[in-house]
């Protein structure tokens, strides 16, 4: 874990990169029970899937998200809330980049608000970083 950085309104988290492959996959629908055929089923993705593939669990990048925020704020026991808004489907061993902003500071409530965002080498958003918020708490 980093040491963590100074919550202050505009402080950006360095640029997380990582690629979801089918063994991620395989673990996480393992771990939560989604099997749905969209994130293993390359034949029937090829139909299915709005990328014409194998799809990335939504939740698998949200927990990704938050891992590296967690991570950057000092501890995933910081994480207070979180609204994400999901926008693009994620094609699996896409490279993802991962990125989080603090855009409010309530030192009175000892919380701050950070927009949150995924997106694809495109630039197309998988996590909404205009509509999406994690909030911790300080300290």
């Amino acid at each position: 874990m980093t040491a963590s950085p100074t919550l202050v309104v505009g402080a950006t988290m360095p640029r997380h990169e990582q690629r979801i492959e089918q063994l991620d996959l395989i673990r996480y629908a393992g771990a939560s029970g989604d099997f749905n055929r969209l994130h293993w089923d390359s034949g029937y993705a090829a139909t299915a899937s709005p990328t014409s593939g194998v799809i990335v669990h939504g939740m698998l990048n949200i927990a990704v998200l938050l891992r590296v925020v967690g991570d950057w704020v000092g501890g995933d026991d910081r994480i207070a809330s979180t609204s994400v808004s999901m926008r693009a489907p994620c094609p699996v061993g896409a490279l993802v980049s991962f990125q989080a902003r603090v855009v409010e500071v309530d030192e009175q409530a000892g919380r701050a608000v950070l927009a949150v965002g995924a997106e694809l080498p495109d630039g197309a958003p998988v996590v909404d970083a205009k509509r999406s918020r994690v909030t911790v708490r300080l300290g």
